[in-house]
C-alpha cells in the first residue's frame, strides 16, 4: 500500500509542478481574459503541493509566494491578501493530507493489530508465529518490507522476511540472503553481513529501544544497499522482547521519508509488544509439553511422547517404504541393584543406561523410557540390522557402571517386533515387542525377534493372571505342608506351608510377583496357615509351621503389626510360627529393620535356599536367625560328590558358629541321609520324609512316626 501512495504523491509532484509552471507562463493572458478571478486557478497546483509538503510545509510554501506575487506587480493590500490567500491554500491541503494520512493510519493500524493478536492467540509454533506477522505487516501494515530478526550471541540474524513488490524475491542460499527482481539476482548479502548486533542500532535493540533510520545514512551497509535495490527510504526497528530479555527484533520498511515517525514507531513497538507475549506464550507450552512427553530422570521420551513422536515416524517410513523395527528392553538385575543399594544408585544406573542406549543408536532414531527400567527404541532397519544393534545395545550396557565407588553389571533382554511385517501400529509393535522380549528373558536368549507363537503364550499367561486373581480373591490358593524333621531326636521341627494350586508354584509364583499380587498371595497363606494351626491345636496337635514371606512382602510398610495383629486374633503363640525369607530379604534397611521387630515378638526365622543369594556374611552376623535352609542344588549327590559334600559341610560348621541350626533341603534317598549325619547335619527336609500334603493328611502322617514325632522342637 505504502509504495502505491508514493507513486501517486510522486505523480501528483509532477501534475502540480506543471500547472504551477503554466500558471506562471500564461498568467498575463489569463489576467486579461479573467481579471483577478485568474488568481483562483492557484488554488490547482498550491493545494497539491500543501498536500504533498503537509500542514506546516503548505503555509510556508504559501507565505514564500510573497516574492513571486510582488515580482508580478502587485503591491499593498492585493499582495498581503494574494500572500495569505496562497498560504491558506497550500495549509489547507497540507491539513487535509494530515488528517487523510491519519485516517488511514488508523485503519490499517487496527488491521494490522487485529491480524497479529489473532495470530498470537491461535499459533501453534513460534515458526508459524513470525511468519504469518510478516506477512501481515505487508499486507495489513501497508510496509514494503517486513523482516525479523533472532537475537543471536553477539547480535541479531534475519529469521523471516516478505516483501510486498511482486517483482521481488528474496532467498536465503547458503548463508546468504538473494534479492531477485523478475527471477534475476540483483543483491547477495552475506547474513554475517546483515547482523545488527555490530551497529548502534543492534545495540540500541538489545536495549529495548526503538531505532528509526534514513536509509540514504546507511548507504555501504548492507542494509543501505537493500534499501537502494528495493527502494524503501526509512525503516523502523523494534525489540521483540519477553518478560526477561529481548529474543529478536522487528523490521519494516517505508518507500518515502515517514510522516507519522512516532505514531509508525509505537504501532510497530506495540506489533512487537504482541509478538514478545505470544513467543513467550509459546515457549511455556512447549516447555510444558515437552515435560508432559520427556522422562524426567533420562531425558529421553516418556511413554506418552513415545507413542505421539512414533506414531508419525510410522506414517512417514509408510510412505517412504521404509523398515522399521521396535526394540523393547527390559533391564537385567535392574531390581538387585535398586534393593541392594537404593533408588538414588537404581537412578543413575537407568541414566547411565539411557546414555549408552543413545550412543548404540543414531540420532534420528526413537529412544524412550516407557517406566521403571524398562525402555523402547524404534529405528529404521529390517530383520537383521534390528538384530545387530540389539547385540551392540547388549555389549554396551555389559559394560560395568560405577556406582558409589563400585562396579555393578547389569544386561538387557531385547524384544524386536518389524514394521510392517509383525504390526502396522505403535501400540501393536509395542505389545509384540514386549511378548518377544519375555520370551527372551525366559529363555536366557538376549534378544528374540517376534514369533506369532508369543501371542499363544500371552494369550495363556493372560487366562492364568486372571484365574490367580480369581483364586486369591475366592481363597482358591492352598497351604500344602512338608515336615522338617530332626534325624538325630527322631522329631518333627515344624511343618513348612507350601502354596498349592490349578499352576505349579514355579509358574503362578513369578507371575504374582510381576503383576504385584505377592502381597496378597503370601497375607492369604499366612492366614491360612495360621488357622490351620489353631484347628491343629483344638484337636489336641499342638504343631509349628513355616510361611514363606517374599522380599516385597517383607518391606510392606506395618507388616509386624499386622502379623502380631493376626496372632492375637486367633490366639495363636508366636513361637508356633516360622518366617521363611530368602537373601534378598536382607538388602533393604526396612526388611532387616521387619526381621529384627518380628523376632522380639517371639516369631521364629529361617533363611531359605541359603547361599544362592548376595547377602553378605556381616549381615547374617547382625540378624537373629534360628535356622539356614541348605537348597536342593547343594544337598543332591552330596554322598558322592566331595564338592558338593564340603559346601554342606561349610554351611553347617558356619550355623552352628552362628549359633543357628542348618536345614537340609531336598533330601531323598537313603545315602543321602547318611552322609548328612556324618556331617553333622541332624535337620532335613524332602520326599525321604513326605511330599507335601494337604492338611487333613498330615494327623495320618504324624500317626505312622513314632509317638516322640508328634511334639515340636
Amino acid at each position: 500500500m505504502t509504495a502505491a501512495v508514493g507513486g501517486r504523491s510522486r505523480r501528483l509532484l509532477g501534475v502540480a509542478a506543471a500547472l504551477a509552471l503554466a500558471f506562471f507562463l500564461l498568467r498575463p493572458e489569463l489576467a486579461r481574459a479573467l481579471g483577478d478571478v485568474h488568481l483562483l486557478l492557484a488554488a490547482l497546483w498550491l493545494a497539491p503541493l500543501g498536500w504533498l509538503l503537509g500542514p506546516w510545509g503548505g503555509l510556508g510554501l504559501g507565505l514564500a509566494m510573497v516574492l513571486p506575487l510582488a515580482l508580478a506587480g502587485y503591491r499593498g493590500a492585493d499582495l498581503v491578501a494574494l500572500t495569505l490567500g496562497a498560504a491558506a491554500v497550500t495549509g489547507a491541503g497540507g491539513w487535509l493530507r494530515r488528517r487523510t494520512d491519519l485516517y488511514r493510519f488508523r485503519e490499517r493500524a487496527l488491521r494490522l493489530l487485529g491480524r497479529v493478536g489473532l495470530l498470537a492467540a491461535q499459533a501453534r509454533s513460534a515458526g508459524e508465529l513470525l511468519e504469518g506477522a510478516a506477512e501481515a505487516a505487508v499486507a495489513e501494515g501497508g510496509y514494503l518490507l517486513a523482516m525479523i530478526w533472532d537475537r543471536v550471541p553477539g547480535g541479531f540474524r534475519p529469521r523471516v522476511w516478505r516483501i510486498a513488490d511482486p517483482r521481488f524475491a528474496i532467498e536465503e542460499e547458503a548463508g546468504r540472503l538473494v534479492i531477485q527482481r523478475n527471477g534475476r539476482p540483483v543483491l547477495t548479502l552475506d547474513l554475517a553481513a546483515l547482523d545488527w548486533g555490530k551497529t548502534a542500532a543492534g545495540q540500541a535493540l538489545a536495549r529495548q529501544e526503538t531505532v528509526i533510520t534514513d536509509a540514504r545514512r546507511m548507504r555501504g551497509y548492507a542494509f543501505g544497499e537493500a534499501a537502494r535495490v528495493l527502494g524503501y527510504r526509512t525503516a523502523i526497528a523494534v525489540p521483540i522482547a519477553d518478560r526477561e530479555e529481548v529474543v529478536g527484533a522487528l523490521a519494516v520498511t517505508h518507500p518515502e521519508p515517514s510522516r507519522f515517525a512516532r505514531e509508525e514507531a509505537e504501532l510497530v513497538r506495540e506489533v512487537g509488544a504482541l509478538l514478545g507475549s505470544a513467543l513467550e506464550r509459546l515457549a511455556l507450552r512447549e516447555r510444558l509439553r515437552s515435560q508432559a512427553i520427556t522422562d524426567a530422570l533420562t531425558g529421553l521420551l516418556n511413554r506418552r511422547g513415545f507413542l505421539e513422536w512414533g506414531r508419525v515416524t510410522l506414517e512417514n517410513a509408510a510412505r517412504r517404504g521404509r523398515p522399521m523395527a521396535l526394540l523393547y528392553l527390559d533391564l537385567d538385575r535392574f531390581k538387585e541393584v535398586n534393593d541392594a543399594r537404593g533408588h538414588e544408585a537404581g537412578d543413575r544406573l537407568l541414566l547411565a543406561v539411557a546414555q549408552r542406549l543413545a550412543r548404540a543408536t543414531r540420532s534420528r532414531d526413537l529412544l524412550a523410557r516407557l517406566g521403571g527400567d524398562e525402555f523402547a527404541a524404534l529405528i529404521e532397519a529390517d530383520r537383521e540390522g534390528a538384530a545387530t544393534v540389539a547385540k551392540r545395545i547388549r555389549q554396551d550396557l555389559a559394560r560395568p557402571v560405577a556406582l558409589n565407588g563400585e562396579e555393578v553389571r547389569t544386561g538387557a533382554s531385547i524384544g524386536i517386533a518389524l514394521f510392517p511385517d509383525d504390526a502396522e501400529s505403535l501400540e501393536e509393535l509395542l505389545r509384540k515387542g514386549d511378548l518377544a522380549m519375555y520370551r527372551a528373558k525366559q529363555e536366557g536368549l538376549g534378544f528374540a525377534l517376534f514369533d506369532p507363537k508369543d501371542d499363544r503364550a500371552l494369550r495363556g499367561r493372560v487366562a492364568l493372571e486372571h484365574a490367580l486373581r480369581k483364586a486369591l480373591a475366592e481363597g482358591g490358593i492352598r497351604a500344602y505342608y512338608q515336615p522338617v524333621v530332626d534325624l538325630e531326636a527322631g522329631r518333627l521341627v515344624y511343618l513348612e506351608a507350601l502354596a498349592r494350586w490349578q499352576a505349579p508354584p514355579s509358574s503362578f509364583i513369578p507371575l504374582a510377583e510381576e503383576i504385584g499380587v505377592i502381597f496378597e498371595l503370601d497375607l492369604a497363606m499366612l492366614e491360612n496357615v495360621v488357622a490351620q494351626l489353631v484347628r491343629w491345636e483344638a484337636d489336641g496337635r499342638v504343631l509349628a509351621a513355616g510361611v514363606n514371606l517374599s522380599p516385597k512382602t517383607l518391606n510392606h510398610e506395618g507388616l509386624p503389626a499386622l502379623i502380631e495383629e493376626r496372632l492375637a486374633h486367633h490366639d495363636l503363640a508366636p513361637a508356633r510360627l516360622v518366617l521363611e525369607v530368602t537373601e534378598a530379604a536382607l538388602l533393604t534397611p526396612r526388611g532387616e529393620a521387619h526381621l529384627a521387630e518380628l523376632h522380639r515378638l517371639g516369631l521364629r526365622l529361617a533363611i531359605d535356599d541359603f547361599g544362592t543369594g548376595c547377602a553378605s556374611l556381616e549381615r547374617l552376623t547382625d540378624l537373629p536367625f534360628d535356622y539356614l535352609k541348605i537348597p536342593r542344588t547343594f544337598v543332591r549327590e552330596v554322598a558322592a560328590s566331595p564338592t558338593r559334600s564340603a559346601v554342606v559341610a561349610g554351611i553347617g560348621h558356619l550355623a552352628r558358629h552362628l549359633g543357628v541350626r542348618a536345614i537340609a533341603e531336598g533330601v531323598e534317598g537313603a545315602g543321602e541321609e547318611a552322609r548328612l549325619r556324618e556331617l553333622g547335619l541332624t535337620l532335613a527336609q524332602g520326599f525321604r520324609y513326605a511330599a507335601a500334603m494337604p492338611p487333613e493328611e498330615v494327623p495320618g502322617w504324624l500317626a505312622r512316626f513314632p509317638a516322640r514325632l508328634r511334639n515340636p522342637s
